[in-house]
């Protein structure tokens, strides 16, 4: 019984659901970020906590689900990346929300516009895992959308540190360049998802 266990569709539906299980996660997170920027309340502070936990719980939870099943629907290294470029998306926007709030910096307009970068990424991202079985070329569409918020920040990143080195203020000029590495490793996760995503929708089509 325990061998068939281990072939049953249960079992390899169980990665597809843990994925986008994940996705609606970073969404959140995401999302908290964006809504800090333009609130600084306390209570999300306590939010990002409890959503970093959880994903650290579901990147767990894949690692337990890969040992345990013998037939993956993807890629079993594919599945393992891509749970954890999602936890790092994850980490990353914690951190952000963190450093805000610990340096006691005001969110500048170009750390709001970030923010909005990557919560419209972290919407990309959910909607490329949520199609990735019934749509694979919607997937791909997706994932390229979330690929492309690493550029626009670049973009981004390089006139706010132009306009930041016009300050005089080197506290400030250090903290607000602390946070900006969160805002573009955050950037720098989606592209990595983007493209596995497209990757593994490009295995299986």
């Amino acid at each position: 019984m325990w061998l068939l266990d281990m072939f049953s569709d249960r079992k390899q539906k169980q990665f597809v659901l843990l994925a986008q299980e994940h996705c609606q996660v970073l969404l959140q997170a995401a999302e908290a970020l964006q809504r800090y920027c333009q609130s600084e309340s306390p209570a999300i502070l306590g939010e990002i906590d409890a959503i970093e936990k959880r994903s650290d719980d579901l990147v767990q939870r894949t690692i337990d689900a890969l040992i345990d099943t013998f037939i993956t629907p993807y890629d079993r290294q594919d599945i393992y990346n891509l749970a954890e470029a999602i936890g790092d998306m994850i980490d990353a926007l914690d951190s952000a929300v963190r450093e805000i709030s610990l340096f006691k910096v005001a969110p500048t307009p170009n750390i709001i516009k970030a923010a909005d970068i990557l919560a419209e990424a972290a919407t990309e991202i959910n909607a490329a895992v949520q199609n990735m079985e019934r749509d694979p070329v919607a997937a791909g569409q997706h994932a390229e959308n979330a690929s492309i918020a690493e550029n626009r920040m670049e973009e981004l990143y390089r006139s706010a540190a132009a306009e930041l080195f016009e300050e005089d203020d080197f506290h400030r000029i250090f903290k607000l360049r602390e946070i900006a590495r969160h805002l573009s490793n955050s950037a720098d996760r989606a592209d990595a998802i983007g493209k596995l995503v497209g990757k593994i929708v490009v295995k299986v089509a």
